[in-house]
């Protein structure tokens, strides 16, 4: 009997071990909340990149033949979460890496000098919706809010 309650014991500290292993893994998703979708702004860090990706006709299946879409992106030191938005399009993702960007000819005009440079990006985020669209989410750009030298 006596080694019974010793095997019980055991088990007991199993999961008081697990429960406290879980903790940190928790109590880091609170420092780092997932983001919301648009209309909410968010602020964005990043190192910004130029990336090409296929588009039509075939997305890549037959790269000779298939547009070349250039654009901006920005580069996450560490992956993002989003929260679900209100439609189909905007749902909940983890483990976003790279932002692809929405900007108007000034806007790649702007941001031009600090590719390659971390920056912080203000705008709303939406969900990939088109074959056009080459990251998970995007990032309407309002404004770049800071640029490290």
């Amino acid at each position: 009997m006596a080694t019974r309650i010793i095997s019980m014991k055991g088990l007991l500290v199993i999961p008081a071990v697990a429960a406290l292993a879980v903790q940190p893994l928790a109590a880091q998703s609170n420092r780092s909340p997932c983001l919301r979708y648009g209309p909410d702004t968010v602020q964005i860090d990043g190192t910004l990149g130029r990336y090409m990706y296929y588009g039509l006709p075939g997305f890549g299946e037959d790269p000779k033949h298939d547009e070349k879409e250039v654009g901006f992106y920005l580069d996450l030191a560490s992956p993002i979460c989003m929260k679900p938005g209100g439609d189909d399009v905007d749902v909940a993702k983890t483990g976003i890496r790279r932002i692809q960007l929405v900007v108007d000819q000034h806007g790649y005009d702007r941001l031009r000098p600090y590719l390659g440079k971390k920056v912080t990006l203000r705008g709303t985020v939406f969900g990939a919706i088109t074959g056009h669209h080459h990251t998970p989410v995007l990032l309407s750009v309002l404004t770049p809010a800071h640029v490290e030298p």
